[in-house]
């Protein structure tokens, strides 16, 4: 095997689309459940696109994640040692070329999808901190890194501004006027669940009620534009993806 050949051994492609899911309906309690048997970099590269595409945080891939970069940390220590080994041929470094520009496009891939998911947790940091069910959806490292930046938020807004106000104002949470208590207040800032998004349908999944006289069909291959509260949990069961 050629020393090209060893480092491409772990240049990760997106193979044929598997069999589509199930059109068995899942319950919400068990969508962390559903297997995806695609490479961990197209699960990465779909998640990312979900990430982008939709107004909240969605649940954080970590056997895809951890895969994707025990393989590029793996990939790139071949690379580093054969690029300096001196019986490597001119050809066989050109193509390791190819295999690093390879390697690059998955680094930028985990990069872009972190940024994206960075811009939420500091938007969402104060309602994210105050809700529960939502920090499941978080990563260890993420739910410490929005506890400390809405603390660091709270203190700054408490300093600078709450401070002077009357008493009964001085909280981040208060409800906006006329806003019903409990609910996010105006400096508590939550995803609009009622976004449109751009879906693309994996397999069936019959008919989508917007409204008493609209009804979407989701057929396999379609694509549709609907509100991402409609298809939030198709979304979570893999039978929908965005664009």
């Amino acid at each position: 095997m050629s020393h090209a050949a060893a480092a491409a051994k772990y240049v990760w492609h997106e193979d044929d689309e598997p069999p589509p899911v199930s059109s068995s309906v899942v319950p919400d309690e068990d969508v962390a459940h559903v297997a995806d048997p695609r490479p961990a970099i197209v699960r990465l590269t779909h998640a990312w696109l979900n990430e982008r595409g939709t107004p909240e945080l969605q649940p954080w891939p970590a056997d895809a994640f951890d895969a994707v970069m025990d393989q590029l940390q793996h990939q790139q220590a071949i690379l580093d040692s054969l690029m300096t080994d001196t019986s490597t041929s001119e050809e066989e470094h050109f193509r390791l070329n190819l295999v690093q520009l390879d390697a690059d496009r998955a680094k930028w891939l985990v990069r872009s999808f972190l940024r994206a998911r960075l811009v939420k947790l500091e938007t969402y940091a104060p309602y994210l901190a105050s809700q529960p069910s939502e920090q499941v959806r978080l990563s260890d490292l993420e739910l410490g890194y929005v506890k400390r930046y809405e603390q660091l938020m709270s203190e700054h807004m408490q300093s600078a501004v709450l401070q002077y106000l009357p008493e009964p104002m001085r909280g981040m949470d208060d409800p906006p006027p006329g806003g019903a208590s409990g609910a996010p207040g105006g400096m508590v800032t939550a995803p609009r669940l009622d976004a449109p998004v751009f879906i693309y349908c994996r397999d069936d999944g019959g008919f989508l009620t917007l409204s008493e006289d609209e009804k979407v069909a989701l057929l396999r291959g379609s694509i549709h534009v609907v509100p991402y509260r409609a298809v939030r949990t198709l979304l979570h069961q893999g039978r929908v993806e965005l664009l």
